[in-house]
């Protein structure tokens, strides 16, 4: 589970950060909604890993 919520944080994190980037670059609209829940999912996940680090 610990493996899980690391790869999640991390991709979710790099992504919601880099995507806008990549539309930016291609002349195209920035799809902020799903950016933003990328994001979140991805600090939901590290709070999990920090809330339960003695657990996992």
């Amino acid at each position: 589970m610990k493996k899980l919520l690391t790869w999640g944080a991390v991709i979710l994190l790099t992504t919601a950060f880099l995507d806008p980037l990549l539309y930016a670059m291609l002349d195209k609209p920035i799809p902020w909604g799903r950016d933003i829940l990328m994001a979140a999912a991805g600090v939901v996940c590290f709070y999990l890993l920090i809330k339960y680090r003695n657990e996992l």
